[in-house]
């Protein structure tokens, strides 16, 4: 049986079509794959970078309003100092009590502990100041007047020797600052 030109030709189209179709899926086809994979991955990543720019719009976003509450934040700062040092609430009693015309005799740190939640804490203190009771009222205005929170616990007094107008006022008293 001999074969025409147009069986040979038809019979190599056929081999080669053949082998086209299994080299195309032995070989593109895995790497069609692979870039269908990378595209729905870079979806994802492009998801991801969109949702993380809403999200730092929205912090400068707010950012910006409190910006404009930055005086109430600086008054609820200086109420809760983050550094609750014992000097600098001793230095405003010295500097509290000369000015309303009280001598201050004695400054004692109680205790200090973490309040509910253990982002504030409190600390416990005593001070003993002497002079004229109007001096002590304006002592106690100035202290609920201080932007720092500070609750006075209780008051002794007793008059002093020295003279009838005198007396010495022993002061408990509390307050507060952030944690760290």
């Amino acid at each position: 049986m001999k074969l025409t030109f147009k069986q040979i030709i038809s019979a190599i189209l056929i081999c080669l079509f053949v082998l086209l179709a299994l080299g195309g899926y032995f070989f593109c086809w895995p790497k069609y794959q692979e870039f269908k994979k990378k595209k729905t991955e870079l979806e994802i990543k492009k998801e991801e970078v969109g949702s993380k720019e809403v999200y730092l719009s929205n912090l400068e976003t707010l950012s910006e309003k409190l910006l404009t509450y930055s005086e109430q934040i600086s008054k609820v700062n200086s109420a809760f100092p983050k550094d609750p040092s014992s000097a600098a609430i001793f230095n405003f009693f010295q500097k509290t009590s000369s000015e309303n015309g009280l001598f201050l005799t004695e400054v004692d740190m109680n205790e200090t502990q973490e309040s509910s939640g253990g982002r504030i804490q409190e600390m416990s203190f005593s001070i003993s100041v002497s002079g004229s009771y109007s001096a002590f009222k304006n002592f106690l205005s100035a202290i609920y007047a201080s932007s720092r929170l500070i609750e006075v616990k209780s008051i002794n007094f007793s008059s002093s020797e020295e003279g009838k107008d005198l007396f010495d006022f022993n002061l408990e008293l509390k307050t507060q600052s952030y944690a760290y």
